[in-house]
């Protein structure tokens, strides 16, 4: 869930439906992955804006997936410590996987690891979350049982150790925004989609919204 959606579409919080609409509209047509081809950067921040979009829009939706996922405490502070890495690739690699994660995109989070040379506690975290919501069951716990034992004091890792060796289905069942996400698909995909269906509907125009 967005801190600040407001924020991330550069507006006032007591901005109305159409000031929201047209925010959504420029940072759309900026950010596009049809007017950014290969720009990995672009495609994360329209995820996001659509994120912050349906969250203003769909309030109690967005709140009910944050309160059913049980790693959003480690999501949190994860962004916030990604926000202060600097340059460093192998970080950003991990930062964006970390985003693919976020927003769903469980295969392109796996995709863009495997661009990382050096594997450290954080990236077999990522991994066995990316792979445990594919279904990868046994690669997932191979990969969280190795974050341990590199980190083996940190809270996060035996967390998700313990739920997976322990919850079964359950545990998929219950992982809210991270599992959600891949069995009934992706939410930013489908809204994307939508909004495309909306453009052509439009005559081509330009714009996401008839309205």
């Amino acid at each position: 869930m967005i801190d600040d959606p407001y924020k991330v579409l550069g507006v006032d919080r007591n901005a109305t439906d159409e000031e929201i609409k047209q925010a959504y509209r420029r940072l759309a047509k900026k950010y596009h992955p049809d007017l950014n081809p290969g720009d990995q950067e672009a495609a994360l921040r329209m995820q996001e804006v659509n994120a912050a979009y349906e969250q203003i829009k769909n309030p109690e939706k967005a709140q009910s997936q944050y309160d059913a996922d049980p790693f959003r405490a480690y999501r949190q502070q994860t962004y916030q410590d990604y926000q202060g890495y600097g340059a460093q690739p192998e970080d950003q690699y991990q930062q964006a996987a970390y985003q693919y994660i976020r927003f769903g995109r469980y295969q392109e989070a796996l995709n863009t690891l495997q661009n990382c040379a050096q594997r450290d506690g954080r990236w077999y975290y990522l991994s066995a979350i990316a792979n445990d919501a594919l279904g990868n069951q046994v690669t997932a716990l191979e990969h969280i049982r190795r974050a341990v034992s590199m980190e083996p004091q940190n809270p996060e890792y035996l967390d998700a150790l313990n739920r997976m060796e322990h919850g079964g289905a359950a545990y998929r069942q219950s992982a809210g925004g991270f599992q959600g996400f891949a069995m009934g698909g992706d939410p930013c995909t489908n809204l994307c989609l939508c909004y495309l269906a909306n453009l052509f509907c439009c005559g081509g125009r330009g714009m996401f919204f008839c309205c």
